[in-house]
């Protein structure tokens, strides 16, 4: 039997009236229930649980919508980031929770997208709460884990320290397998093997052995930033178009994935040239008479897990002249040598000190002191000698000398 008309129509108010009800019951239950009490306590290795209280069973939609952040943090008012939802009364942090936390969570409906207001906490622990280090840094290569840190100058010196390491969403933690000491403390990771993803968010922590009521201090960091290439090596040099070429020990990365800086110094000019460069060639501009030595280094671009290190500069490179000019710059400055030290010095050294003419005097002409010698007898001196008696021309005196004996004494006188 159909409907009256004014039945049907307070049947469809009714139903309006039933289904504006349930929506308001609804969005008051979410308004009137924002969590309450949040907490916060250690989890895993570099976790943190924050929990909090509420009335909410969390089914059809609804849940608890949560963000956190570091204090001083430039994002501050950006909240999606970090932002999750949870249809538990809890969620786990991987944070430092050293450097303090702010965090917010409230009730949420997302289909009608109705919540109830943000019940907001910091968490920022003294620093006595933690482990007595800072200035926890690590490097990556391709196959070893280098860290350090400094121990603060409150540290007990009966101490030790040990960094232990888990990947985020794991329960297997690492610990450093071989220590640098200082006199009596470790203060470094050095050369431990490290197979894990570089990709893939790791906590680091360094904790105090003498004292398990300290919480370790740790740092959540992504292993690819802070990764080290390899040295370039193989640099070669085409002299015909002046391009410099490298390789990479190891590429894990397309070719696009890495940047490299090329150093080139003229050994006239000590001043270098650093030139950023996107591939492993460069054409470099140099005077080919001169002397040149070129280093490279390399890192992971933010095309690919940008990297905020660059390798070691590789060895120098050095470039010489070219061949056949500096063959003849040679051979003409040997020339050049040769003809100073045996014409040009000698010369010099006769003039100034006058040695012409006491080296090279001129040879006496017997013509001059043996007249006709020549000329009437052919050079035949007996000949000429009997035809020219030699004439004293001054008569020498003869001096006559006596010589008188002197007798010795005689004992009797």
């Amino acid at each position: 039997m159909p409907l009256a008309p004014s039945s049907l129509t307070m049947t469809i108010v009714w139903a309006i009236m039933a289904n504006g009800v349930a929506l308001m019951s609804l969005e008051e239950m979410i308004r009137m229930n924002p969590p309450t009490d949040i907490k916060i306590a250690p989890g895993r290795l570099g976790e943190y649980i924050v929990s909090w209280s509420g009335n909410c069973t969390c089914t059809n939609g609804i849940s608890y919508h949560f963000n956190h952040r570091y204090l001083g943090s430039k994002d501050a008012e950006k909240h999606d980031e970090n932002a999750r939802l949870s249809k538990a009364h809890e969620v786990k942090l991987d944070v430092e929770l050293d450097r303090g936390i702010f965090v917010q969570v409230q009730l949420y409906e997302a289909n009608e997208e109705i919540s109830s207001n943000w019940t907001e906490k910091i968490f920022h622990p003294p620093r006595d709460s933690f482990a007595p280090v800072d200035n926890l840094t690590c490097i990556f290569d391709d196959n070893y884990m280098n860290c350090t840190w400094n121990i603060t100058e409150n540290a007990p010196q009966d101490a030790e320290y040990f960094l232990s390491y888990r990947m985020e969403n794991s329960n297997d933690v690492n610990n450093c397998t071989n220590y640098q000491r200082d006199e009596q403390r470790n203060i470094a990771c050095r050369g431990h093997k490290y197979e894990k993803n570089l990709v893939s968010k790791l906590n680091i922590c360094v904790s105090e052995s003498s004292n398990r009521s300290k919480l370790p201090y740790c740092r959540n960091i992504i292993p690819a930033l802070y990764y080290k290439l390899d040295t370039p090596i193989n640099i070669t040099i085409n002299k015909d178009t002046n391009e410099v070429e490298w390789k990479l020990p190891k590429m894990h990365y397309s070719d696009s994935c890495y940047n490299y800086q090329i150093n080139i110094t003229d050994w006239s000019d000590p001043t270098p040239k650093v030139k950023n460069v996107s591939s492993t060639k460069y054409v470099i501009s140099r005077d080919h008479e001169k002397r040149y030595s070129v280093k490279v280094r390399g890192t992971v671009n933010r095309d690919c897990h940008e990297s905020l290190f660059w390798s070691e500069w590789s060895k120098p490179f050095h470039i010489e002249p070219d061949a056949e000019d500096f063959a003849l710059l040679t051979i003409l400055a040997a020339v050049g040598v040769i003809f100073v030290g045996t014409v040009l010095v000698p010369i010099f050294l006769c003039t100034r000190f006058k040695l012409w003419t006491k080296v090279c005097q001129p040879i006496p002409d017997p013509k001059e002191k043996f007249n006709g010698l020549f000329e009437d007898y052919d050079g035949d001196f007996q000949k000429w000698i009997h035809k020219n008696p030699i004439l004293m021309t001054k008569t020498e005196e003869c001096i006559p000398v006596i010589v008188k004996e002197v007798s010795k004494p005689t004992s009797e006188d």
